[in-house]
């Protein structure tokens, strides 16, 4: 089957709600960051949640960047 739409794909096939119990919003040197806990332990950046344009411009924690754990637990 071919759907043609212009929504995005995750509004189309939503992801089941066991997923989301792995992500949670941490602070990361005063930006909040939504994160999500992969096998090692270690936070991968999801998305950016902050309203300040320059965070954006900031690799340390561009999405699929990891944070280490111990720092922010």
């Amino acid at each position: 089957m071919i759907l043609y739409t212009t929504m995005p794909q995750e509004l189309v096939y939503q992801t089941q709600e066991s997923e989301y119990a792995k992500q949670k919003v941490i602070d990361f040197e005063g930006i909040p960051l939504l994160v999500e806990m992969n096998e090692n332990h270690d936070y991968r950046v999801l998305q950016v949640m902050s309203s300040d344009p320059s965070h954006y411009m900031d690799n340390r924690f561009c999405p699929g960047a990891i944070l280490s754990n111990k720092k922010y637990s």
